[in-house]
């Protein structure tokens, strides 16, 4: 497959996971490419099966106050094992070798505080086997974009007209833990299968009736793609920094981060923080070139008194975010 109408579907999938192969054919030929079902399949099957790609979504954790931290921890070249024991926790988003003082930054997320603790004493544990027995916890007060979608903090659904607000119980819990990794286009009756293989036994029009409620209530963003580690290098935005902000002025935290930060392409995770650099930010460019232009623009807003960059070298879970400057639907003009 050509390599424009592969990267388009990539960010077509990017835009919207569930669109069907159909759809994908039908939103290809708007943008100048002619492909048939068949060769979608075939290319889909491709990704699938390297697990270049994954299906995936993403949560608003301001809706349920989910809880997100960050932490910075201190280990060497020579404790490998620690990656590996963090990638077996569920609640693992992310784990990226950096560079500085510390030498590995995780994404955690925890839908409650028992889970938060239950975590915390599992990472406890595994530092306490590491040389430094160093880390630093981030805590992350508002999402205000993740993945590259811009996340809104309140609830959609229309309290004053009677809508209830969806509580969350295992069930549902389980039903979005599958949906954040899925080896497969997603659909009920995959849901409905993996539900079953854990005995929990949902039926299709169940799993459609909760995943439906958390769509309408703004709980389950949208339906995305991860991007794998080794595909990332192919991506137009393969270098990633994590960015961590102070504005002149510290009641401007919210106000910068809404209304400038969050409008960025670059910033594909931006967060409010308990930090004295009140706010962080995910950064993905295609050079450090390219970073040191969009730092530039910052600075030049005259908003920010100073901040601290954290270059990545190393990524080693995939990662949501557009990944081609291609023409795409929403602009049907390339993105610069």
């Amino acid at each position: 497959m050509q390599d424009d109408k592969a990267r388009c579907i990539l960010n077509l999938l990017y835009d919207d996971a569930m669109v069907s192969q159909d759809g994908l054919a039908s939103k290809l030929k708007d943008l100048g490419f002619n492909a048939s079902r068949q060769n979608i399949a075939k290319y889909l099957e491709k990704l699938e099966t390297g697990r270049n790609i994954v299906y995936s979504i993403i949560e608003n954790p301001n809706i349920h106050q989910f809880r997100t931290f960050f932490l910075e921890i201190k280990t060497n070249p020579e404790e490998p094992e620690i990656v590996s024991r963090l990638n077996d926790i569920s609640r693992v988003r992310a784990i990226d070798g950096i560079i500085g003082q510390n030498s590995l930054m995780v994404k955690v997320s925890a839908r409650n505080d028992q889970q938060f603790a239950e975590i915390l004493e599992k990472i406890d544990e595994i530092i306490t086997g590491t040389r430094f027995q160093h880390y630093k916890i981030i805590n992350v007060l508002k999402t205000f974009k993740d993945g590259g979608k811009i996340l809104s903090g309140e609830n959609v659904l229309d309290l004053d007209r009677g809508d209830t607000p969806p509580i969350l119980d295992v069930i549902d819990e389980f039903i979005l833990d599958a949906m954040d990794t899925m080896p497969e286009r997603f659909s009920y009756g995959w849901l409905s299968t993996k539900s079953t293989d854990r005995g929990q036994e949902l039926s299709y029009p169940q799993v459609h009736k909760r995943v439906t409620t958390m769509m309408e209530s703004g709980i389950i963003d949208t339906f995305t793609i991860k991007i794998a580690p080794a595909l990332i290098l192919a991506t137009d935005y393969s270098v990633k920094f994590y960015l961590q902000i102070l504005p002149k002025q510290l009641s401007a935290y919210n106000d910068l981060a809404a209304a400038d930060l969050a409008m960025k392409d670059e910033i594909v995770e931006l967060y409010r923080t308990g930090e004295e650099y009140g706010i962080l930010a995910v950064v993905r460019t295609g050079s450090i070139a390219e970073y040191r232009q969009f730092l530039e623009s910052l600075y030049r807003t005259g908003k920010l008194q100073d901040t601290v960059s954290t270059l990545v070298i190393d990524e080693k879970m995939p990662s949501t975010y557009r990944p081609y400057k291609v023409f795409t639907p929403r602009t049907m003009v390339p993105i610069l």
